[in-house]
C-alpha cells in the first residue's frame, strides 16, 4: 500500500499525532513515517500545531491513598518483630536470603498498587475535531469532554479585530448549519450549552465564520469560512481490567 494521495497523508498524520490512531495501524504508519521524509515533514508540522495544547492539561498528583495503600501492603498482615529478635536477625544468613527473595516480591507489589489505585484518567472525549485553514494550516482543536461541554482550544489564535467576531458552526450531514456560538480569537474558549448533544446530532463537521460582532443575524454563516474539519466521534471505551497479584 501506497500512501499517495495527499488528504489521506494529512489526516493520517493527524491521527497520529493525536493519538487516535491505535494497535496495528499506528504500529504501521510508523513504519511508512520512516520510510518517507514527506510523511515525517507532515507529523511534524502537525506536532509543531498540537504540541502547545499540552500546556493546558493541569498536573496530577496522586492521592494521599495512594501512600496508604502502599504502606498497607509493605506492613502485611504478619507482625512486625520485636527488639529482642531484631539482633538474631541480623546475623541470621536464612533472613538475608529471604529477604533477598521477599525485595524482588514486594517491589512487584508496590508496582502492582500504583497500578491499582493510579489516580483517574481525565474522562475520554464524546467528540474531538481538529479545524484547519484551506492550506492545512491547524488553527483550532476542539473535544466534547463530557455532556453540555464543548472545549474549544486556540492553535493558532486569529489577531484581534473589535469589528469581526468568530462563530462556530456544526455542520450536519443533512440541513443547515447550526450555530454553537462565538468564541474568544485569540484565547480558549468554554462553551456550556443546554442542549448541546441535540445540537451536535449528525453533525459531520465543525466550522468558524467571519461574523458581525455578537454573531450571525440570520442564524446562518453570512461570512466567510476560515477553518474547518471533521468531526470524529469517540466509542465509548471498555472498562481496562484490574491486574491480578
Amino acid at each position: 500500500m501506497k500512501l499517495a494521495h495527499p488528504e489521506l497523508r494529512d489526516r493520517l498524520a493527524a491521527e497520529y499525532v493525536l493519538g487516535t490512531m491505535k494497535g496495528g495501524a499506528r504500529r504501521r504508519f510508523r513504519v511508512y513515517v520512516q520510510r518517507d521524509a514527506g510523511l515525517q515533514a507532515e507529523v511534524a508540522r502537525w506536532e509543531a500545531h498540537l504540541t502547545p495544547l499540552a500546556e493546558h492539561l493541569p498536573a496530577i498528583e496522586p492521592p494521599a491513598r495512594v501512600w496508604s495503600q502502599i504502606e498497607a501492603r509493605i506492613a502485611g498482615p504478619a507482625a512486625r518483630p520485636t527488639t529482642n529478635t531484631l539482633a538474631g536477625l541480623w546475623r541470621s544468613l536464612s533472613f538475608w536470603r529471604t529477604l533477598g527473595l521477599g525485595a524482588a516480591g514486594l517491589a512487584a507489589a508496590m508496582l502492582v498498587a500504583v497500578i491499582n489505585v493510579k489516580p483517574a484518567a481525565e474522562p475520554e472525549p464524546m467528540m474531538m475535531a481538529v479545524l484547519a485553514e484551506d492550506n492545512n494550516d491547524a488553527r483550532v482543536y476542539i473535544e466534547q469532554p463530557k455532556s453540555n461541554v464543548l472545549m474549544v482550544k486556540m492553535v493558532k489564535p486569529w489577531k484581534l479585530n473589535t469589528g469581526i467576531a468568530h462563530e462556530l458552526w456544526v455542520v450536519p450531514k443533512n440541513g443547515a448549519p447550526r450555530s454553537l456560538g462565538v468564541i474568544n480569537s485569540a484565547t480558549d474558549t468554554h462553551i456550556n450549552l443546554a442542549g448541546l448533544d441535540a445540537k451536535l446530532a449528525n453533525g459531520a463537521l465543525l466550522a468558524v465564520s467571519l461574523e458581525p460582532p455578537g454573531g450571525s443575524p440570520t442564524g446562518s454563516p453570512t461570512g466567510k469560512v476560515v477553518c474547518k474539519g471533521s468531526i470524529a466521534w469517540m466509542p465509548p471505551k471498555p472498562p481496562t481490567p484490574r491486574p491480578q497479584i
